[in-house]
């Protein structure tokens, strides 16, 4: 009798140990495909053109790199044009992405700030930086007169603090890249038609569609970046 209880005891040490290496090789296969999967879906992005080096320097995770696909190759123009007879650098932003804000409470911002040269509202002509179509336009006491428009591949682009619109925009309107949208202001923060609260700038918002929310803010600053060289000027 005490044989054979040796042996089961034995043989159950046996069993468990057989059972947790299984578990610990099944693990380690879901983890190696995991990584697989997330280097094939950003090699694929390279593939496609996207800098996705330059969004993992930003320490951008893996998942948020991803979404930047949807509307990426719709990109084709910075959002704030120049004087073209002005030599040297018209517009400056910074990586602002989650910087503590308090008008109508404590939030953090979603967004990036674009700031000309001439610190004059109405002067800098705003840009559509992708082809789309108008969703939303108007005052909001927060981004003042914005206009929003959501690109073929399905991001959301923002454009807040606008001194005037260029026309009377409609929603579900047709918008060319480039077209001209208005103009940078410093319009926000109060009733419709307050202004002068800030320092004239463009707030710009990028937003997707996912499968757990209907505007997921994304960071716009490698954006911004990636279409520096994209600047349209004119002469006015």
């Amino acid at each position: 009798m005490i044989c054979k209880v040796k042996l089961w005891a034995d043989g159950g040490i046996f069993v468990r140990k057989w059972l947790l290496g299984l578990c610990l090789l099944l693990f380690l296969d879901t983890q190696t495909a995991g990584h697989l999967r997330e280097k094939t879906s950003l090699q694929d992005l390279r593939d496609r053109g996207i800098p996705t080096r330059m969004l993992e320097r930003l320490e951008i995770p893996a998942e948020e790199i991803r979404l930047y696909g949807i509307f990426w190759e719709d990109l084709q123009y910075f959002p704030a044009a120049g004087r073209k007879e002005v030599q040297g650098q018209q517009f400056f932003f910074e990586n602002s992405w989650h910087a503590r804000r308090t008008f109508q409470g404590e939030r953090l911002h979603e967004g990036c700030d674009i700031f000309g040269r001439e610190e004059k509202s109405g002067y800098y002509p705003i840009l559509s930086m992708t082809d789309g179509i108008v969703e939303k336009v108007g005052w909001l006491p927060l981004g003042g007169y914005r206009i929003g428009i959501r690109s073929p591949g399905g991001g959301y682009f923002y454009y807040a603090h606008l001194s005037s619109y260029a026309r009377e925009f409609q929603t579900g309107e047709q918008i060319k890249a480039g077209e001209v949208l208005g103009f940078l202001g410093d319009t926000g923060y109060g009733e419709e038609g307050t202004a002068g609260k800030f320092v004239p700038h463009l707030h710009l918002g990028i937003y997707v569609r996912t499968q757990t929310e209907e505007d997921h803010a994304l960071n716009p600053y490698p954006v911004l970046q990636f279409l520096q060289k994209r600047q349209k000027n004119f002469f006015y």
